[in-house]
Order: C-alpha cells, then structure tokens, then sequence
C-alpha cells in the first residue's frame, strides 16, 4: 500500500484593477517533481484542519501570512511515490512578503496564463476550477 499524503495548497490571489495574479513556486530540484512549479504549501499534520496547515505552510515556504477564504476542489492522484490528498485553499495575502525559504523559485503568473505553468499532474483538476472562478468580486489590493 502507498504511502498517504495529505496537502493542503495556498493558492494566493491579488486582484489589481481587472488583473489577477496567482502566486506559483518552483520545487526544488532533489524532491519528487523536483524542478516543477506547484501552488505554495505542505503536509497536513496529524489532527490539523488543512486551512491551518496552508497558513503554517505558507509562512514556512514563503515568508508570508494568508486568509484562506474559498476551499476549493480536493484532489486524490497516485504517483510512484505516494497517493497524494490535496486540499486546495483559495487565499488573500494578508501580511510578509514572498521569499524563497523552502521554494527554489517563486513568481506571480496572471490568471489567464496559469495553465501555462508547467504544474504536477495532480494539479491539472486545481487549475482547471482555477481558471473558471469569476473575481469580480474580489477585492482589489
């Protein structure tokens, strides 16, 4: 039987005018999917809700403090080396800013570019509920 991962992802949002940036980070390049870019955030600690797990995640990785608002889609993938759980958070920067801590990379990529972003494949259902999200209303930063 595989090992099972819980992972709770902070997708990062900030709205500027009719632009929309999404946080992305790139993996380090000796970890499994090493080299590709995924939304910031980590393992879901035993007997920890997954909306908490992104706020420590996310300071832990990339130095700032976030508001999960939307839970988005969960995400069950089998790779080689784990089934993989992820809990996928909509969240509003609301404080630090972005360093690579834990990350070998990080960048803003507007919406309509994320599905450029050359993602895990457990990513691609995250992405595509991503894509569809209407944010209007939003608040502008």
């Amino acid at each position: 039987m595989q090992k099972q991962i819980h992972v709770a992802l902070g997708i990062v949002c900030y709205k500027n005018g009719q632009s929309v940036q999404i946080l992305v980070t790139r993996r380090p390049d000796d970890a499994p999917l090493g080299g590709l870019w995924e939304f910031p955030g980590g393992k879901v600690h035993k007997g920890e809700l997954p909306q908490n797990a992104v706020k420590r995640e996310l300071a832990e990785e990339v130095g700032i403090q976030v508001q999960p608002v939307i839970a988005l889609c969960e995400v069950q993938h089998v790779y080689e080396h784990a089934h993989v759980h992820l809990h996928a958070w909509l969240c509003q920067q609301v404080g630090g800013d972005v360093e690579n801590i834990q990350v070998s990379d990080s960048k803003w990529v507007k919406l309509e570019k994320v599905n450029t972003v050359t993602f895990p494949p457990a990513n691609e259902d995250i992405v595509r509920q991503l894509m569809s999200i209407d944010f209007s209303h939003w608040p502008d930063i």
